[in-house]
């Protein structure tokens, strides 16, 4: 992975090449970097909930099984 700090007229865009959703934007190149830390940590976040989510999902069949089938 390789990090891209490209500054514009507003400031500086930190983002994740390769990656269309993690980009972050700051006044200085260190804001921006600062809040790609923060949306790489959000993203993290929400994929380990999705990964738990659908660990329950499969022991609940696994379990389960019978009660399901028609």
């Amino acid at each position: 992975m390789k990090i891209l700090v490209k500054e514009d007229s507003e400031g500086y865009l930190a983002r994740v090449r390769g990656s269309d959703n993690l980009f972050a934007y700051g006044l200085t190149r260190e804001q921006a970097l600062d809040e790609l830390s923060g949306v790489i940590d959000m993203t993290m976040d929400f994929h380990l909930e999705q990964v738990e989510i659908e660990r329950r999902a499969r022991q609940e069949l696994t379990t389960n099984r019978a009660a399901y089938a028609v």
